[in-house]
């Protein structure tokens, strides 16, 4: 079975990490001779976990999810963004997934309703 090609969508992460000034940085990497694109693909590379570093240095975090304190609801945001990366099949399972976790957890939340 052959992979379907899906069109590239950044992650939270990537928006985060990236700029427009390394994304024209990183266009001139293929018209370079090749000793100079090695170099400066690395320079590039340095420069994109530079940000990685600033991002995790402020507090709180701009890719925290915490605000969210119900692990449930974690989860469903979770799999909602990983949607994105996914084939229709496989977005199809995702969305079972999330309906079970759904019911598992309406039942609960009944279960605990009805026992105190």
């Amino acid at each position: 079975m052959e992979q379907e090609e899906l069109e590239y969508t950044p992650t939270t992460f990537d928006i985060e990490t990236q700029s427009k000034n390394l994304q024209i940085l990183k266009t001139f990497i293929p018209y370079m001779e090749g000793g100079n694109q090695k170099n400066f693909a690395v320079l590039v590379k340095f420069m994109e976990l530079r940000n990685v570093i600033t991002i995790f240095n402020q507090e709180p975090s701009s890719l925290s999810m915490c605000s969210y304190d119900d692990s449930s609801e974690k989860a469903f945001h979770l799999l909602n963004d990983i949607k994105k990366f996914c084939t229709p099949a496989e977005q199809d399972s995702i969305d079972m997934m999330m309906t079970a976790f759904q019911m598992f957890s309406s039942y609960d939340t009944m279960f605990h309703a009805t026992t105190e």
